[in-house]
């Protein structure tokens, strides 16, 4: 049995990887024209448990805004938000939206068990989500990496709300999924504007128009082999997008009980 095991044992370390393969759930992959296509439409709030979820957010981005030294640029400022300061924004953003999905799946999957009955299929588009969300975070970590005192803020963040989320879900998930649906309403902002700074000459990001991407995103993504960090960051906002439907979808009363239209990869 022991010379079974250790022979398995060996052969799996002799199995060949590439170096860039990723471990990663079935996902969506987007043509050019999808890229471009980004529907910033607002749901409008229609509840009490919408309007809490709109003005939370709002009140988060706020707070957001002021720590991350975010400015949106008009035609009439001189100063442009700089390159760590991009990235500090959206490697914050990410670390907070990565955090939805998996506590919700986590809750469902345990619900599940519980009741001893399926999911009708929710447990994998919630998971997937987080996962795609924290591979937006390690595609930035390639750009640059964050300080000490950034990471601290992380840890003390994510504490916080992952508690607050899980609680919040086990009592009210259509508002929790309401929440993040306008969670990325404003994610999709913040992606929409970046690639306009991107494309915009004399921004600091500028350079990522030719910068190349690396293997990981190309292959995550599907993207061209000479695609830039900005047909990256267009496929991370067509992401934000695809989980902003498919959250406001959730949050909607007669979907609670009903299958998942979203299948693996859709």
């Amino acid at each position: 049995m022991n010379r079974h095991l250790s022979k398995l044992i060996q052969k799996s370390f002799s199995i060949q990887t590439k170096p860039t393969q990723n471990y990663t759930m079935p996902h969506p992959i987007w043509n050019k024209p999808e890229l471009e296509q980004v529907n910033l439409e607002h749901k409008p709030a229609l509840t009490f448990g919408d309007h809490f979820a709109y003005y939370f957010i709002q009140s988060m981005r706020v707070g957001f805004d002021v720590m991350s030294g975010y400015k949106k640029i008009t035609p009439f400022q001189s100063e442009l938000v700089s390159e760590k300061k991009w990235i500090n924004r959206v490697l914050f953003l990410e670390t907070v939206a990565g955090v939805p999905g998996f506590v919700a799946g986590m809750h469902r999957h345990l619900r599940s068990l519980r009741g001893m009955k399926r999911d009708q299929g929710w447990i994998h588009t919630l998971l997937e989500e987080a996962e795609n969300e924290r591979i937006h975070l390690l595609t930035f970590l390639n750009i640059k990496k964050p300080s000490l005192i950034f990471r601290t803020g992380v840890v003390l963040a994510q504490t916080w709300y992952v508690a607050l989320f899980g609680v919040a879900y086990m009592f009210w998930p259509r508002v929790c999924h309401r929440i993040v649906g306008y969670l990325e309403e404003e994610a999709v902002k913040t992606y929409t504007h970046m690639i306009h700074e991107i494309e915009r000459e004399g921004s600091p990001i500028h350079s990522w128009t030719t910068r190349k991407a690396n293997e990981h995103s190309i292959e995550y993504w599907g993207l061209d082999n000479d695609a830039t960090l900005l047909d990256v960051v267009k496929a991370i906002r067509k992401d934000e997008e695809h989980h902003k439907d498919v959250n406001h979808y959730f949050a909607d009363d007669y979907t609670q009980s009903k299958p998942n239209p979203f299948p693996p990869g859709k």
